[in-house]
């Protein structure tokens, strides 16, 4: 008998976490994902879980000197986007455009901007922007950000960190 509520209290935890994922992807805007790595040190940790450590050495990678691996230690993030569910304009000719806001320590609340354009014929891929080396130890962190998709003139998605306000 206890094995058998034991089965149903398990089967029954299996569906609400099942229940609970979808809800949380339905929600999930698809089209415009921000990825965001901070390298702090040079020293690649054998404490650290596999993926920040696989994380520490691709943004190492490459770097010889002292000097270049210090020139690497900052802030990173990739904007993954994708337009494939998005319908065409009658014309077939609207272009993606990314756009990233941030707030940097330094420079307080000034809004800095990174704008960048997509032929019409692209519908996904990447945009890595870097916050490394000598503007890092400069200027100092990134504080908050947004990043917008906007294709064929109208936003299509956006992502913002918690601290963001325009």
């Amino acid at each position: 008998m206890r094995d058998r509520l034991l089965t149903a209290f398990c089967n029954n935890l299996v569906a609400l976490i099942g229940l609970l994922a979808l809800s949380s992807c339905a929600n999930d805007n698809h089209n415009l994902c921000v990825d965001k790595f901070t390298l702090r040190s040079i020293k690649i940790e054998d404490t650290d879980h596999a993926m920040v450590r696989g994380d520490q050495q691709k943004r190492l990678y490459g770097a010889v000197s002292l000097e270049e691996h210090q020139q690497r230690i900052g802030q990173y993030y990739e904007l993954i986007w994708d337009l494939d569910d998005q319908p065409l304009n009658n014309n077939g000719n609207s272009h993606a455009q990314l756009v990233f806001r941030y707030k940097k320590a330094a420079t307080g609340a000034k809004i800095h901007t990174l704008t960048k354009h997509y032929p019409h014929d692209i519908h996904n891929g990447k945009w890595e922007i870097n916050n490394i080396g000598n503007d890092y130890a400069k200027n100092g962190r990134i504080l908050a950000w947004r990043a917008d998709l906007i294709y064929g003139g109208r936003g299509i998605a956006n992502k913002a960190s918690y601290l963001w306000r325009p």
